[in-house]
């Protein structure tokens, strides 16, 4: 009998040994399961913002690529649409914030830009017609989704179809290149 109670105490000592492991175990596996939980959720809501940013990053330096281009062109006697790689007269616009046509509704785009000219009298003539120029922009901007405006391809696909829209628009002169100085995608 004293075995035998000795055996028992053996057991149930055994027992809560073998189910002491297993249960820190399983809070291991789950404490690993919610951190990735939480660095996967990082990723997928703060990526989206981070690109967005290094896009407005590397549109300031294109810019600044572009300016120090048509400096160097000026310098070697090449002036507004003369030869020597020389560019035409720029105008600034005014900055464009819109919501993008995604299906939750909840991105919006911000973006300053300069319309490149072949004639310097075309300047003015976007200054006339400004209003619509701003409107064609807008509707353009607003139809595209997050998808369009994140890829290179995709920006320089909006430049062209923005020139192309504020050409319809101008008869003394031709948008020939749209420059993004600041592109914001939230």
């Amino acid at each position: 009998m004293a075995e035998e109670e000795k055996d028992q105490k053996k057991v149930t000592q055994e027992s809560p040994k073998k189910k002491f492991p297993v249960l820190v175990v399983v809070i291991a596996l789950c404490v690993i399961l919610v951190a990735g939980g939480a660095v996967g959720a990082y990723f997928m809501f703060f990526a989206s913002k981070k690109k967005g940013e290094g896009d407005h990053a590397s549109a300031e330096v294109k810019q600044e690529q572009v300016q120090k281009k048509g400096e160097a062109g000026d310098a070697h006697g090449g002036g507004p649409g003369g030869e020597g790689g020389g560019s035409g007269s720029v105008k600034p616009l005014d900055p464009f914030i819109v919501n993008l046509a995604d299906a939750q509704g909840q991105r919006y785009l911000k973006a300053v830009m300069q319309l490149e000219t072949d004639n310097p009298s075309a300047d003015s003539e976007i200054n006339a017609k400004l209003p619509q120029i701003r409107d064609e922009i807008l509707m353009i901007l607003s139809n595209k989704t997050f998808d369009d405006v994140s890829t290179v391809a995709g920006k320089r696909m909006l430049k062209r179809e923005i020139a192309s829209a504020v050409n319809r628009y101008l008869s003394s002169g031709q948008v020939t290149n749209v420059f993004f100085t600041e592109f914001v995608v939230q």
